[in-house]
């Protein structure tokens, strides 16, 4: 946190809620009780030990999940958009494919429902995972991203395609930077 936290103006730690939704769908998993649930405990749990290990001493820092974004209509009117040029470009829709099925590797063991809603969920994930970081980044200023891998399909899109993000966005230049976990660790 010291690395992060201390040093910025402002910092949200974001657990997201929805994404580990889909994750749990992307493995099989069904019951919507028991997900929402194991959820539930899962952020109650990563709260408490975010607390435990001194985040309430930075003033500058606070803890969000999905309902920050239920809040703000830009971030709908971003996933529609980036959906919609994900669908209407044959190289992005491939790149996408490309990137969910990469993903789906890592639940090759967990197969209680089809591929294709396997598939259908992942391409969710990656969609959603990627408005989020745009969202973060670009819309609400927190310009520097620390995570705990690559993340791919926005990684691409900035690398490849900035010009559709900066249209996508109404801005002139892109402000996101990214943070490896694993890089800053050493691992």
């Amino acid at each position: 946190m010291t690395d992060f936290v201390a040093k910025s103006n402002l910092s949200v730690i974001f657990l997201c809620d929805r994404l580990r939704f889909l994750s749990y769908r992307i493995r099989g998993e069904t019951d919507l009780e028991k997900i929402n649930a194991n959820i539930r405990t899962q952020l109650e749990q990563t709260t408490r030990a975010l607390i435990k290990l001194g985040l309430r001493s930075y003033p500058n820092a606070m803890i969000a999940h999905w309902s920050l974004l239920d809040a703000d209509p830009r971030y709908e009117a971003l996933l529609s958009s980036l959906e919609r040029l994900v669908r209407e470009d044959a190289v992005l829709c491939q790149q996408m494919q490309r990137h969910a099925i990469q993903l789906m590797k890592r639940f090759c063991g967990a197969i209680k429902n089809n591929l294709d809603d396997r598939a259908r969920f992942q391409m969710q994930y990656v969609i959603e995972e990627t408005a989020l970081s745009i969202y973060m980044t670009e819309l609400l200023g927190y310009s520097v991203e620390v995570y705990r891998r690559g993340m791919g399909f926005v990684d691409y899109l900035y690398s490849q395609r900035p010009a559709d993000l900066t249209s996508i966005l109404g801005k002139t230049t892109l402000d996101r930077r990214f943070v490896s976990l694993e890089n800053r660790l050493g691992s």
